[in-house]
C-alpha cells in the first residue's frame, strides 16, 4: 500500500522568504488592522513613557495594543497565549515585527490605562465618522449579561458575611496563640512553624474577601442603592441576575450604544447593578459626545425594558425620539377618539380586576393632548377637573365626565367597579403618564413599527460577535474598572471589523 509521503523531512534545513511580509498575503486581515491602528493619534499614550537611554527601550502602546485587539479577532484572549502566539505564528510576528513580548507585560498595559484606552475607543469612532460609514441619526441601545469570575456558589447574605466574620475572627485568635506557643517553646525552638504561618495567611484572605463584601453593602446604602440579597464576594461588584440563555448566575451587565447604519459600538459601559434602563440617556449623550455631535437629533431603538416613563418622558427632553416595542394591539387608539370603539374589539380593551370585578382600565381612554383631555371608549370626553401635587412633589391632574353622560351609557357596568357610583367617571394620572400613553399610540403606527424593526439586526451584532467569536462569554479580571477595560477592549475589536468590512468594499481611505 502506497501512502502519501510528507513534503519536508523535520530535520531538513528550510529556506523561508528573506522579507517577513512576503509570508503574509497581501489581503490577510492582519495588514488592514495594522493600517487602521496606524491612522490613529498615539501622542497621549507616549506621554506617559519617559526618555530613558538606559536598558532597553520601551515597546510602543500601538503594538501592544495591536496584539490584544488582534489577538481578540483571533479568539485569543489570555496574555500567555498571546505570548505563544508570538513565537509560533506568522501573523503575529509580522504584526509585531519580529518583537518577543512576554506575557506579564501584556497583561500590565491591558488594564494600567482606562482613561486612554476609552480615548482609543472615541478615536476609532472618529476614523469612522472621517471614513463617512454613517450619518449617525440613529442609535441602538441595549445590555446583555456576562459571567464574572466568580465561582456560581460563591454568595453570601449580610447575616452570613456577618457570622463568617466572627467564625474567622475567632480561627485567627487561635491560630495565632497557636504559632505563638510554637515560637516560644523551648522544644521548639528550631521546629518548622510554615505550617501555622500558612493557615494564617489563608484565613487573613478569606477575612479580606469577607471586608470587601461588607463595605461593598454599606457603600450601596450610603448611595441609596438597592441591596441585593446575596453578594459574590470574590466580585463584589458582580450581581446575581438572570441569564439571557435561561437560569440565574453571577454576571455583570455590559451596555452599549450601536449606529444602525454602520454597525459600529459608539459607546460602552458596564453597569453597576441589574438595571439598564437607567442608563440609556446617558450612554447616548456620551455616544454623541463621542462622536463630537453633541446637541444633534437622534432616534433611539430600544427594547421593552427601556420602555420606562422616564425614558419616555427624558428623551425629547434630550433631542431623541424613543422606538420601543409596539406592545399589544390596543384598540382604544383609533384614528378619530371622539368615535365609539368598534362594537367587536370592547372585549380585547385593557381591563384591571378588584374584588373579582373586571372594569376598563385607564389606558382605555385615549388622552388628547391639544384639548387636555382623555375620550372614553364610547367617545366622551372627560375634561380637566382638578390638579394636586402627591407626596412625591409630582403634579397630579384629574379628568372627570359628566355624570348625565356616563348614567346613560350603555358601558357603564364595565367601566365602574362600583354599581353604586352614581358620579361620572374619573382619572386621575401624572405628566409622565400621559406621555407615556402617546408614545404607546405612537408606536402602533406602521411607520414607528418599520423604524423599530431595524433595531435587532444591528444592535444585537456586537454582543453576538464578542460572545460567540470572540469567545468572551466570562470575564477574566474581576471589578468595575478592569472589568470595563476588558470590555472596551472587546469592543474596539469588534469596531475594528466594521472599518475592516468598510476597506474591503474599497471605500475607506486611499
Amino acid at each position: 500500500m502506497r501512502w502519501d509521503q510528507p513534503a519536508l523531512c523535520r530535520d531538513q534545513q528550510v529556506l523561508f522568504p528573506e522579507k517577513l511580509d512576503q509570508i503574509i498575503p497581501a489581503d490577510h486581515r492582519v495588514r488592514q488592522i495594522d493600517w487602521i491602528l496606524r491612522q490613529i493619534d498615539w501622542s497621549d499614550w507616549e506621554q506617559l513613557y519617559k526618555p530613558n537611554d538606559a536598558g532597553r527601550p520601551p515597546i510602543h502602546p500601538r503594538v501592544l495594543a495591536s496584539v490584544i485587539l488582534y489577538g481578540l479577532l483571533c479568539r485569543i484572549r489570555a496574555s500567555r497565549k498571546l505570548e505563544e502566539a508570538l513565537s509560533v505564528r506568522n501573523d503575529f510576528r509580522w504584526l509585531v515585527e519580529g518583537r518577543s513580548i512576554d506575557h506579564t507585560t501584556l497583561s500590565s498595559f491591558r488594564t494600567a490605562h482606562p482613561k486612554l484606552l476609552k480615548g482609543m475607543f472615541v478615536k476609532v469612532g472618529l476614523l469612522a465618522k472621517e471614513m463617512q460609514l454613517s450619518a449617525f441619526k440613529m442609535f441602538g441601545y441595549d445590555a446583555t449579561r456576562v459571567r464574572a469570575s466568580n465561582r456560581r456558589t460563591g454568595t453570601r447574605s449580610l447575616e452570613e458575611l456577618k457570622e463568617a466574620k466572627k467564625q474567622l475572627q475567632e480561627q485567627f485568635e487561635q491560630e495565632q496563640k497557636k504559632a505563638d506557643q510554637e515560637q516560644t517553646a523551648e522544644d521548639q525552638l528550631h521546629a518548622d512553624d510554615s505550617g501555622s504561618k500558612g493557615t494564617l495567611e489563608d484565613l487573613k484572605k478569606k477575612s479580606e474577601q469577607i471586608d470587601a463584601a461588607l463595605k461593598r453593602y454599606e457603600q450601596l446604602e450610603q448611595e441609596g442603592k438597592t441591596k441585593p440579597a446575596r453578594l459574590p464576594i470574590t466580585d463584589t461588584d458582580a450581581r446575581v441576575s438572570k441569564n439571557k440563555e435561561g437560569g440565574y448566575g453571577i454576571n455583570h451587565t455590559p451596555a452599549n450604544v450601536v449606529d444602525q447604519e454602520s454597525g459600529l459600538v459608539v459607546d460602552s459601559d458596564v453597569i453597576d447593578g441589574v438595571n439598564e434602563n437607567g442608563s440609556m440617556i446617558g450612554a447616548v449623550n456620551q455616544a454623541r459626545e463621542n462622536l463630537e455631535i453633541e446637541g444633534e437629533a437622534v432616534q433611539v431603538l430600544a427594547d421593552g425594558l427601556m420602555d420606562t416613563p422616564a425614558n419616555i418622558v427624558g428623551c425629547p427632553e434630550n433631542e431623541m425620539e424613543l422606538f420601543t416595542p409596539a406592545g399589544p394591539s390596543n384598540p382604544a387608539f383609533r384614528d378619530d377618539p371622539s368615535e365609539p370603539v368598534a362594537e367587536e374589539d370592547i372585549d380585547r380593551l385593557p381591563t384591571r380586576k378588584r374584588d373579582g370585578k373586571k372594569y376598563f382600565d385607564k389606558s382605555a381612554f385615549v388622552y388628547d393632548s391639544e384639548a387636555n383631555a382623555f375620550h372614553c371608549p364610547q367617545g366622551k370626553v372627560l375634561e380637566h377637573a382638578s390638579s394636586r401635587t402627591d407626596h412625591t412633589g409630582q403634579p397630579r391632574d384629574t379628568y372627570r365626565a359628566s355624570a348625565s353622560v356616563c348614567n346613560g351609557c350603555p358601558l357603564r357596568d364595565r367601566c365602574f367597579q362600583s354599581k353604586g357610583n352614581k358620579s361620572g367617571r374619573r382619572i386621575e394620572c401624572g405628566s409622565e403618564e400621559k406621555a407615556v400613553q402617546d408614545h404607546r399610540q405612537k408606536m402602533q403606527t406602521e411607520e414607528a413599527k418599520v423604524v423599530y424593526a431595524k433595531r435587532a439586526a444591528a444592535t444585537e451584532r456586537p454582543f453576538a460577535v464578542i460572545k460567540h467569536v470572540f469567545g468572551l462569554r466570562q470575564f477574566l479580571t474581576r471589578g468595575f474598572e478592569r472589568v470595563r477595560q476588558e470590555w472596551d477592549w472587546a469592543n474596539v475589536a469588534f469596531n475594528l471589523t466594521i472599518l475592516e468590512r468598510h476597506l474591503g468594499s474599497g471605500c475607506g481611505f486611499p
